[in-house]
């Protein structure tokens, strides 16, 4: 670099003094000098120069694709994903062999369970033991359709009243026992 001047004005001299405004040539002006500003692009400009079809195509895509999650989670949340229990189908209503043994409730009786069920189960002939036994005067507990402990301990205060085993468990012989208790009853 010793005194000689690029033929090329593009190039960068680190040595050459900084020339006025005034003299440097109309095209090489930018139009500020802070680097930061972008080049002296106004905000306006460079929103003018984005092309605002792909946008408004984009944030649509972006919606679409929300309001299809939000009818994903709606219909999943329809259909008891989210739920904490498990749903256990109600057991079937069995028609129960009437016999000399096991006598027939009237009408007015308490309505007992139809089926035969054991503890964990839940549904409506639960809801129906518990009211059976609350009936009898054994304590289940809250009846909410859940064979749960106090129910268990209900129907165990139930057997060993009917001379059975006290197993807690509503198997054959002890919904028998309950029948009799309920005919007696009402």
């Amino acid at each position: 670099m010793s005194g000689r001047v690029p033929s090329d004005p593009a190039l960068d001299d680190w040595f050459d003094e900084p020339q006025p405004r005034a003299e440097r040539p109309a095209e090489t002006v930018p139009a500020a000098d802070d680097w930061l500003d972008g080049g002296g692009e106004t905000r306006r400009e460079r929103r003018a120069a984005l092309d605002v079809g792909a946008l408004g195509r984009h944030r649509a895509l972006v919606a679409a694709g929300a309001g299809a999650v939000v009818l994903l989670l709606l219909g999943l949340a329809v259909g008891g994903v989210f739920s904490g229990g498990s749903r256990a189908p109600a057991p079937l209503a069995a028609s129960a062999p009437t016999t000399a043994s096991t006598p027939t409730t009237s009408p007015a009786a308490p309505a007992g369970p139809a089926t035969t069920l054991k503890p964990g189960a839940k549904g409506g002939q639960v809801r129906a033991l518990q009211q059976a036994l609350a009936d009898l005067g054994y304590s289940p507990g809250k009846i909410d359709g859940s064979y749960g402990p106090a129910t268990q301990k209900a129907l165990a205060s139930l057997q060993r009243a009917s001379k059975l085993s006290p197993d807690g468990i509503l198997g054959a012989k002890t919904l028998a026992a309950l029948r009799k208790a309920l005919g007696k009853s009402g």
